[in-house]
Formats: C-alpha cells, sequence, structure tokens
C-alpha cells in the first residue's frame, strides 16, 4: 500500500511542529544554551511534599468518613489518590513560572512553523 504525498508531507509537517515544541518547552526558560527546565521542576517536587502529605491525611480522612465498613484498603488507596493528586497540585503551583515560559515558547516556534508553512501553501507576488 503506497501512502499519498500529501499524507506524507502532512506527517512531515505535523513532526516538525511536535519537534518545535517540544525543543522549546524543554530549553530554559532564560534561553541560556546547555540548560533545562529539569532544575526547575526538581526544585519545585521538593517543595511539594507538603501538599502531598495534606493530600494524603484528606484521602485517608475521606475515606474513612463515607464508609461504614472502613476497610483499611480502601483508606489506603484514598490516602495514596489524595498524595498523588496533592504532589501533582504543589508541583504545578510551584513551577507555574517556569511552565509559562516554556509553553510561551514553544508556542512562538510553532507558530512560526505554522506561519512558514502556510506562506509555502499561500505564496504572495507583490509584483
Amino acid at each position: 500500500m503506497k501512502i499519498p504525498a500529501s499524507l506524507k508531507s502532512e506527517m512531515a509537517y505535523s513532526r516538525r511542529l511536535l519537534e518545535a515544541g517540544l525543543k522549546s518547552a524543554t530549553a530554559a526558560p532564560d534561553g541560556a544554551p546547555n540548560q533545562t527546565l529539569a532544575p526547575e521542576l526538581a526544585r519545585a517536587a521538593r517543595g511539594a511534599w507538603g501538599p502531598a502529605l495534606i493530600g494524603v491525611a484528606v484521602g485517608i480522612l475521606a475515606a474513612c468518613s463515607v464508609r461504614k465498613s472502613r476497610s483499611g484498603r480502601g483508606a489506603l488507596l484514598a490516602g495514596l489518590i489524595g498524595g498523588a493528586c496533592g504532589f501533582g497540585g504543589g508541583v504545578a503551583w510551584s513551577s507555574r513560572a517556569a511552565t509559562s515560559s516554556a509553553v510561551r515558547n514553544a508556542a512562538k516556534s510553532i507558530g512560526a512553523i505554522r506561519d512558514e508553512r502556510w506562506l509555502q501553501k499561500n505564496p504572495i507576488a507583490y509584483a
């Protein structure tokens, strides 16, 4: 089965968009070379243990207050789910400045590629 040329073109375009977005999103917020977003996320993860512990406590209390059987497994599962939600929320909140910078950079890169593609498909004759 042969793949149509238009589908190949769209696949190549989608790949360029994805690569540009990922490259820009994982770059350092200040644009310095050889730096990544990883130190910011590591710092945010270290600071997210407080919200995770609060999530564990809320999950266990909710499971114990809702169920009449008060099973240990249900409370443990609710605590794990609450802890995961608390940890994720803590990381998201702590890294919101770096994340917004990464999203802005990715949007600019993707926009540039989309503009280039539009100009290829819609050439402008100035004469």
